[in-house]
């Protein structure tokens, strides 16, 4: 990140006085500062007034981030090369911080043989030995993909519905 962050300043000031630029560069520059670790269990939510308001995983990541807010600000204002943080407000909120990294979707693996099983007793009939192999492992990546659209498609309906 080290070359995004040094690009940081010019974007700062290209941007005059435009809050959102000010604002995503502090982002940026927070997720530098302390690193993937603890960018994980934080999400930085908005800056006011100088004071970067930042969503924690919980009190126990508050009071640690509280002990190094002063360090953290100061970083964060070096890399920018502008003091733009003054403050650091620290906050638990553990539906933020999911929503800011959303877990990974989960990947499932399986053989593609299981889908190919209907199809053996009609791929009998072609006589070539190779093409009859070729044949099999296409129609089973086909009724992979299938399946697994029809499993993403469910599981969006069911977050569709979740957040209502």
């Amino acid at each position: 990140m080290e070359g995004l962050t040094s690009l940081l300043p010019k974007v700062l000031r290209g941007a005059g006085d435009s809050a959102e630029a000010r604002e995503q560069c502090v982002f940026a520059a927070w997720t530098s500062v302390v690193g993937s670790q603890v960018s994980r269990v934080t999400a930085p939510l908005g800056l006011h007034q100088n004071r970067l308001a930042v969503a924690v995983l919980d009190d126990t990541w508050r009071i640690q981030l509280k002990k190094m807010s002063a360090q953290i600000a100061f970083k964060i204002n070096a890399i920018l090369r502008s003091p733009v943080v003054k403050a650091i407000d620290l906050a638990v909120s553990e539906k933020r911080v999911h929503a800011a990294h959303p877990a990974p979707a989960r990947v499932a693996f399986s053989d593609p043989a299981t889908y190919a099983i209907p199809l053996r007793q009609n791929a009998g009939l072609i006589p070539d030995q190779d093409l009859r192999d070729a044949f099999l492992r296409a129609a089973g990546k086909c009724l992979e993909r299938t399946a697994m659209k029809t499993r993403q498609s469910s599981n969006e309906t069911r977050t569709d519905n979740t957040n209502r």
